[in-house]
């Protein structure tokens, strides 16, 4: 195991009106109970409309350079701890808030191993296998599991990203079919949504869904530029998209937070676009110590922590989320 060494950067503040300035990482708080809400529910962010009053700031801290070649995913679970897919690479690595790195087990007989994402469900760590099209099962520690699911036993399921949800679900995005597909902890399909077009409720490349927090989903599109916002149930509701000024050029993943805010990554674009959970845009995150950045994901801690995977550095950046009531 490799000791993180906290890299030395300027702290800068990215959003708001308020004075420039940093501050470590909050104090690590539980989650709530996903129980408590049902699929269902109309459940409203924790900090409603607190979105717009929102402050990012940078921390001092960003980890994986010399690990990282090209990281594609990144998720985080309920103690701290970051993991982190490496398509290019063919590797996975988890990073400790104590400063511990792991390098993932490889899957046997795969020497094509492509992580393209990976996600955190319970007590096991889920990794997209893009090569072999399948969904790997590795438990905290790095040691490979089983193979979760194949998803060429399915009619035109090729999904380019993953998201773990509440109770075991699991949101698939699909480049080449134009779909998403919700599946049940049984890992049977529950929801598709989507087809090829420009419409409403259509998709056109479209590279990652979450959840909201009212159980809907919202999904990020490259081919159409854009984000729709879905009931629970899949119906469409609404296009969302960054102010005429700043349009997405490829935006390529889309993260929720627990106060409902939405991220979203153009590494092309070199930024974050920030939206509330109704879809109104906030903010952009554009830099990292006074450098610029080509963000491919991000993952959103319990303790106030922002991680992004930026292919830039070939490292993960840790900023910090303060919303009213916690400043």
């Amino acid at each position: 195991m490799k000791r993180i060494v906290p890299a030395l950067v300027i702290p800068l503040m990215l959003c708001a009106s308020s004075p420039r300035a940093s501050c470590p990482l909050p104090a690590r708080a539980e989650p709530p109970n996903p129980s408590a809400h049902s699929s269902d529910s109309a459940a409203s962010p924790m900090y409603p409309d607190a979105s717009r009053a929102l402050r990012v700031e940078e921390t001092a801290l960003r980890f994986g350079a010399g690990d990282l070649r090209e990281p594609t995913g990144v998720a985080v679970d309920a103690r701290g701890a970051v993991y982190v897919s490496d398509a290019m690479a063919g590797k996975v690595f988890r990073y400790t808030p104590d400063g511990e790195s792991i390098e993932f087990e490889r899957p046997p007989n795969n020497a094509a191993f492509y992580p393209i994402d990976v996600a955190v469900q319970e007590s096991f760590v889920l990794v997209l296998d893009y090569s072999q099209n399948r969904l790997l099962r590795y438990d905290a520690q790095g040691a490979y599991l089983d193979v979760l699911i194949s998803f060429d036993v399915f009619d035109r399921v090729r999904p380019v990203s993953l998201t773990g949800g509440p109770g075991g679900r699991i949101i698939t995005a699909d480049v080449a079919n134009h779909t998403i597909v919700l599946w049940t902890p049984l890992l049977d399909r529950e929801l598709t949504i989507g087809e090829f077009g420009w419409g409403p409720g259509r998709f056109n490349a479209p590279r990652k869904a979450a959840f909201l927090p009212n159980q809907g989903l919202v999904v990020v599109e490259s081919g159409n530029r854009r984000l729709q916002l879905f009931s629970p149930s899949g119906r469409y509701e609404r296009v969302v998209q960054p102010s005429p000024a700043k349009p997405f050029v490829s935006p390529r993943s889309v993260e929720v937070d627990h106060a409902g805010t939405i991220f979203v990554c153009d590494s092309e674009q070199g930024r974050i676009s920030v939206f509330t959970a109704e879809g109104e845009y906030v903010a952009d995150i554009d830099s990292f110590a006074g450098e610029a950045i080509a963000p491919a994901a991000t993952a959103a801690g319990w303790d106030g922590a922002l991680y992004v995977a930026d292919l830039k550095s070939r490292s993960v950046l840790v900023y910090r989320l303060l919303y009213p009531r916690e400043r």
